[in-house]
């Protein structure tokens, strides 16, 4: 016979700290009226930024971080 199992709430921040240096996501911000791409990482906080997608991927995996989409 099975068991039920018991269901734990996770939290945001608990899915969060499961990818804290491993994933990155990237998001569109405006500096100073240029629009320039931010590596966030998977805690929300910002990683690091760069003129184009292209180089912020570029950027993330160097610093062996997997870039998700973010939906």
């Amino acid at each position: 016979m099975l068991e039920s199992a018991t269901h734990k709430a996770v939290s945001q921040r608990d899915l969060a700290v499961l990818g804290i240096g491993e994933i990155a996501y990237l998001r569109t911000v405006s500096i100073q009226g240029e629009e320039i791409v931010a590596v966030m990482g998977a805690d929300g906080r910002q990683v690091g930024l760069a003129p184009d997608r292209e180089r912020a991927v570029i950027a993330a995996s160097q610093h062996d971080l997997l870039v998700v989409p973010l939906h």
